[in-house]
């Protein structure tokens, strides 16, 4: 009987150091100062600020969609024109397929076989997306999407990774 209490005493601490090891670093967060990467609430303007509206411009005021060609169907017409007409300040860009593989092909050529080669045109849709983002900045709404309400972006800042601002 002790020999088995033994053989399960060190299963049971092996067991647990193994856990302990595998979320250290988890653990470790536990500990962890971060006040140095904290907003405090007096950076942040209260809502309706004038100083809001004095802050720098972070995402610019870029409407980004995507269709196959610039005949877009009839029911979607209406959503695009509702975000077009309630951001009229902002800059609209309508990426076709062809316009798409443009910018493609141009600024990012190291992805334009994988591009090129999905097998379903909705893919490309959905990759044109991010690079039209991070290339341009901006908001990305769907067509079928319906503008109801003005979209503010000077309440959010915005750091591409990838270098361009």
């Amino acid at each position: 009987m002790r020999r088995g209490l033994a053989v399960f005493l060190i299963a049971i601490t092996i067991l647990v150091f193994w856990l302990l090891h595998n979320v250290s670093h988890l653990l470790a967060l536990l500990f962890e100062d971060g006040s140095a990467d904290a907003i405090h609430s007096a950076e942040i303007p209260a809502p309706n600020s004038p100083l809001i509206d004095n802050m720098p411009q972070h995402i610019p005021k870029i409407i980004h969609q995507t269709y196959i060609n610039e005949s877009v169907p009839e029911h979607w017409r209406e959503a695009q024109r509702s975000c077009i007409d309630l951001h009229e300040d902002y800059e609209y860009k309508m990426w076709t397929d062809a316009k798409s593989r443009e910018l493609i092909a141009t600024e990012y050529p190291w992805f334009l076989n994988t591009f090129d080669n999905y097998s379903q045109p909705i893919q490309r849709a959905d990759a044109i997306r991010y690079f039209v983002l991070a290339h341009f900045g901006g908001i990305y709404i769907d067509l079928d999407d319906v503008c109801s309400t003005f979209l503010s972006i000077n309440h959010y800042s915005f750091h591409n990774s990838i270098g361009h601002d």
